[in-house]
């Protein structure tokens, strides 16, 4: 039996990747700091992975042969600079030797795009240079190099979006105001970013840890966009670009940098054949599912 641990199981990308998993044919264990409600064919364990009782708790209680480790601090407004990312960064570390003293077999760490800093280009995993200039991506990158050091892999995300996305992210932001009549102020919009929609990311997770892939690989599109674009094309869907004010807001420290995307020839040769929602279909469902949530009008 491949019995996998999923740290951050409640969190934005684990919901996603929990019914992945199990399709998969995992016996799929997932970790909150709180009880859960019910998720068919996944076991819940309560543990706080800041401390060391709760580290130990998780792993004894699940016994995996696979951990994703997802969870850390990502609330927007306060995730970039917040020192707990420090506590995190150790507390991953104990976790990944734990899982290794007990066994485990497949680790797969969850980082991030913020741990290249800034590039001219394309991120490429085995040719840029890492140059963090958030605590955030700072406290990842020194956690990837724990895990790849210990044999591990390590998957870098670039800007999920979809369902169950903390409402200050920038599209349920976009949407909440635009439902509600409002004007939506941003920036000039020219920056370039990679969308990936999140069920397609928990695909790209799976598919990762179900490899024999080591290292660092991007998870990602691989498709660039300009934020202008982004935001018109979820205002165009709510028939509301007249109330979006490009301009309006001055960009500032890393949401300023001119391109944040991610060459994704490594991450292609695992994923071949899964199956891809994509980006307009992915703002189609991501629009659907924050209207049944939001007020607004009509």
């Amino acid at each position: 039996m491949r019995r996998v641990l999923v740290t951050g199981a409640s969190g934005f990308v684990g919901r996603a990747l929990l019914p992945v998993l199990t399709g998969r044919g995992f016996e799929v264990h997932g970790v909150a700091r709180a009880t859960q409600s019910a998720v068919a064919g996944v076991t819940w364990h309560a543990a706080d992975l800041l401390t060391e009782a709760g580290r130990a708790h998780a792993l004894s209680a699940s016994r995996p042969t696979h951990l994703v480790h997802l969870a850390w601090e990502v609330r927007p407004g306060r995730y970039r600079e917040d020192p707990v990312n420090r506590l995190w960064a150790e507390a991953s570390i104990d976790l990944l030797s734990r899982a290794r003293a007990r066994g485990t077999q497949r680790i797969l760490g969850i980082g991030s795009c913020l741990e290249y800093g800034p590039q001219s280009g394309p991120c490429e995993e085995q040719v840029s240079q890492c140059r963090p200039t958030t605590l955030y991506g700072q406290a990842k990158l020194a956690t990837a190099e724990a895990y790849l050091a210990a044999g591990a892999a390590w998957g870098r995300v670039f800007v999920p979006f979809g369902p169950h996305e903390p409402e200050a992210r920038l599209i349920p932001s976009l949407i909440r105001s635009l439902r509600a009549g409002q004007h939506f102020d941003c920036s000039h919009g020219g920056q370039l970013r990679d969308f990936v929609y999140v069920d397609d990311l928990a695909q790209m997770i799976a598919a990762v840890l179900d490899s024999e892939l080591s290292g660092v690989v991007n998870l990602a599109s691989g498709e660039v966009r300009s934020l202008r674009s982004v935001i018109e094309h979820v205002a165009g869907l709510l028939k509301a670009r007249h109330l979006v004010r490009f301009g309006a807001l001055d960009a500032t420290g890393v949401d300023a940098e001119p391109i944040i995307a991610a060459d994704v020839h490594r991450l292609r040769d695992v994923i071949a054949g899964v199956p891809v929602i994509g980006f307009e279909e992915g703002a189609a469902r991501a629009l659907a599912w924050w209207i049944d949530r939001l007020p607004g009008r009509g």
